[in-house]
């Protein structure tokens, strides 16, 4: 036993002593002296803007001083690397370069640094970026191992501005919205026409809109917040909110027209009316006189129809409640094709509800309505138009016996949209 407690004293003594000379080495005043670099980067500005005006001269140049010589044995290559900071060099952003012997600088400019943005880095428009610039001094050839000279600079950089108007989704917001943020569409009749009809109360009113992963608002050009009811109003896409002003609760219809980057609000005073259509049955004025409001049923008839009538109910548009759309879609895939007229009814009742008759005895019927249809060859003369398909064509609305008695020969079509403000007929595929 106290052979053992001996040699464990010796133990503790050596370790102790081991660590006394640890303590002792200084490996700065041991190890070998650090390899002196040479290898020095600049960038001609810490901070660029990309110009649009200019787009072809140099915007941005690194230029490098020669890495350290060493023996003839080595060759030295350059390798330049420039990419977004935080992509940190991948291999699929990199724009990578092997320096021509003698070359000592690298420059870019605008349209590049534009294209690579959006197209190699895929960075978000109007948004200020950092870029990194790499070079790397490699040493081939040689017997021994040569250490890499390394720099590497970041620039900051304002890109193009780029004037955005275009929406993946739009909504409503607001204390004027109810129930909170709203989405609204675009209508089926115009792509670039988004559309909105309810309920508004008293309160400010945003345009929310969500395009390539971002968040904007539609704000007013000119920053007022007034909605001129019923008149035009020209806007832009921003990054802030601006807020119209809701004066009073109400039905409230908004459109908002991408392509002319224009918006229009209508309250109940001055909001766009349905079709109302005044006329003597046959046109003949000794005939009973009618009114009948065009909501979004009409009677289809002719050929196209096996000379039976359709009753069809097309949908008014959000937009314009003139704008009348059938889609197929809507009722089971069905489509209407052939010669065929758009009549407003199939029989006539006067105020008390009771038909209202011919002088030989039979009641007034689809065949004696106002009808849309092809225009007539003369006021006198009826005829019959092809519709082509994905063309807007004519309109054309009577009574005469010329009128109701063309026909348009309508092609399958997933929609049907009829034009009443406009006097206009499409049938197109979605």
């Amino acid at each position: 036993m106290k052979k053992i407690k001996f040699a464990c004293n010796v133990s503790l003594l050596t370790l102790l002593a081991v660590g006394q000379w640890a303590c002792a080495w200084d490996p700065y005043e041991h190890d070998a002296d650090p390899v002196p670099e040479t290898l020095t980067l600049t960038a001609s500005s810490a901070d660029i803007v990309l110009d649009e005006e200019h787009l072809t001269d140099p915007v941005l140049t690194f230029e490098w001083t020669p890495a350290r010589q060493v023996s003839d044995d080595f060759l030295v290559t350059y390798t330049t690397k420039l990419d977004v900071v935080t992509n940190n060099f991948g291999s699929s952003t990199t724009i990578e370069t092997v320096e021509d012997e003698g070359i000592f600088s690298r420059s870019f400019t605008s349209e590049q640094l534009n294209n690579w943005a959006n197209e190699r880095w895929n960075l978000p428009v109007n948004k200020n970026f950092t870029l990194a610039f790499r070079v790397i001094a490699e040493y081939v050839g040689g017997e021994t191992y040569e250490m890499p000279e390394v720099r590497t600079v970041e620039v900051n950089v304002t890109p193009i501005h780029v004037d955005i108007f275009a929406a993946d989704k739009m909504s409503i917001d607001g204390s004027s919205v109810v129930g909170g943020e709203t989405e609204i569409g675009k209508t089926v009749e115009n792509e670039n026409l988004y559309a909105w009809y309810g309920d508004l109360q008293i309160g400010d009113l945003q345009v929310p809109v969500e395009f390539d992963g971002l968040n904007y608002y539609l704000v007013p050009a000119d920053g007022a917040s007034d909605i001129h009811d019923g008149e035009l109003i020209d806007v832009k896409m921003q990054e802030t909110p601006v807020s119209w002003n809701i004066p009073a609760a109400g039905k409230y219809r908004l459109l908002i027209d991408m392509q002319n980057k224009q918006v229009r609000f209508y309250s109940e005073a001055t909001d766009l009316k349905p079709l109302s259509v005044t006329f003597h049955l046959t046109g003949d004025a000794s005939n009973p006189e009618v009114t009948i409001p065009v909501t979004g049923v009409l009677y289809l008839y002719g050929a196209g129809t096996g000379w039976g009538t359709k009753e069809v109910t097309f949908e008014p548009s959000m937009a314009d409640p003139q704008i009348l759309v059938y889609d197929a879609a809507k009722h089971n895939g069905t489509k209407y094709k052939g010669k065929m007229k758009f009549a407003l009814a199939k029989g006539f009742t006067d105020s008390e509800g009771k038909p209202l008759m011919q002088s030989n005895g039979k009641p007034f019927d689809l065949s004696h309505s106002y009808c849309f249809t092809c225009p007539p060859k003369t006021d006198t003369e009826k005829q019959e138009i092809s519709l082509p398909l994905g063309k807007v064509s004519e309109l054309h609305g009577g009574v005469s016996s010329a009128v109701r008695n063309s026909y348009y020969d309508v092609p399958s079509a997933d929609l049907l949209i009829l034009d009443l403000r406009n006097m206009t007929i499409l049938a197109r595929n979605k």
